[in-house]
């Protein structure tokens, strides 16, 4: 028989179980709705890159030792096409065993239900959320399955798809890019070794899997519409000329998938009791792979040491000091992201030679280089 929850978080996906691990080791009563059917991460094919700091995250909840194969970064190579800057971060300068690893989006969710299980965690699948209104005293979301409320609801998944009741406020700004997604080989790049490649008219990341390569290359939609009509072997010698040398001659394993990119943002009326996290909250440019590692620090910082005691006004400032506390880091990866979108996609001269300066410029001074990588595995 389960407890009426004084949270629900909507979503059951990584940063939603990282939310909803936290909330039930503080001693709180949490229900999670997930709009999928049990199991259906089994057929998500997606690599995903997660931080050092994302590891720790997930340990401190007892999800990593659960991941079946999770393959090191140890070093990034970063570079700018046509021109001499290039940038090598290595997880010795930083200190840390990896700079992160790469792992399946369906080995990590497998991790995140079995976690949530041990933890007797209550989880509703087919439960989508439609629409959302807030009460006196809490909040109410509803969908086909059902009607469900609580005192706080956390929004970590289906922002874009659920009537807020004028409670949350939604910007979108598409880039007009697409990212082209799948695994490939790569003859010269050394396992757990990644390459973040600024190729022209957007940047194109290699991701270190065991035998081969997760990539994601992001192009402008008419490029890449024209890039799938072409057969693999001219989508692959594609991808070499744009991956350069330190790559090597690269081969797509079957034709990449096209995912179209843009910035949305949710916020909530002041005094709500709705807060997003994660993907509800910022959908990210893919550009450094922040969005992941974004959404689980907030979950993370969010939910954790949440008052054990029914408490309307402590949870209110504990709520409002999370969130105050979180906000140079969101900000600070938000504006990074697209500014680092908007400007890689620029295939002028001047702009190229004034990244590959950039990129010069950091691999000369230590200090700054370890700063960037240190707010890029652990957040500002």
């Amino acid at each position: 028989m389960s407890v009426s929850p004084r949270v629900i978080v909507v979503g059951a996906g990584p940063v939603g179980a990282v939310a909803g691990l936290a909330l039930a080791a503080a001693g709180v009563p949490v229900m999670l709705l997930d709009a999928r059917p049990r199991g259906a991460w089994r057929h998500d094919r997606r690599s995903l890159a997660l931080s050092w700091g994302s590891r720790l995250v997930l340990e401190r909840c007892g999800v990593w030792p659960g991941v079946a194969r999770a393959d090191p970064i140890d070093r990034v190579v970063v570079s700018e096409r046509g021109m001499f800057g290039t940038m090598e971060l290595s997880a010795r300068e930083l200190g840390v065993p990896a700079l992160g690893h790469v792992v399946d989006y369906a080995d990590l969710a497998r991790s995140c239900a079995q976690a949530l299980d041990a933890a007797s965690v209550e989880v509703v699948h087919e439960a989508r959320v439609e629409a959302l209104a807030p009460l006196g005293d809490g909040a109410r979301v509803s969908g086909p399955a059902g009607a469900w409320q609580a005192a706080w609801v956390l929004l970590a998944d289906g922002a874009e798809g659920v009537d807020g009741g004028g409670v949350l406020q939604r910007t979108a700004h598409p880039y007009r890019q697409v990212a082209l997604v799948g695994d490939v080989d790569c003859a010269d790049l050394a396992p757990g070794t990644a390459c973040e490649r600024f190729a022209g008219r957007g940047p194109l990341a290699l991701l270190p899997r065991a035998g081969r390569h997760a990539c994601v290359w992001v192009m402008p939609q008419a490029d890449a519409s024209a890039m799938l009509l072409g057969s693999i072997d001219q989508q692959s010698r594609a991808l070499t000329q744009a991956a350069g040398a330190v790559a090597g001659s690269c081969r797509w394993r079957e034709p990449p998938a096209a995912v179209p990119l843009s910035l949305a943002r949710t916020r909530t009326a002041p005094g709500s009791r709705v807060v997003p996290i994660g993907n509800a909250s910022q959908a990210l440019h893919p550009v450094a792979g922040q969005g992941l590692n974004l959404g689980l620090r907030d979950a993370w910082a969010i939910a954790r040491d949440w008052p054990a005691t029914a408490d309307a006004t402590s949870e209110q400032r504990h709520v409002a000091r999370r969130l105050d506390g979180r906000r140079l880091d969101r900000s600070l990866t938000i504006g990074a992201t697209d500014a680092l979108a908007r400007l890689t996609a620029v295939d002028w001269l001047p702009m190229r030679v004034a990244r590959g300066l950039g990129i010069a410029a950091l691999d000369a001074v230590p200090a700054v280089r370890r700063q960037v990588l240190s707010t890029l595995v652990f957040g500002a």
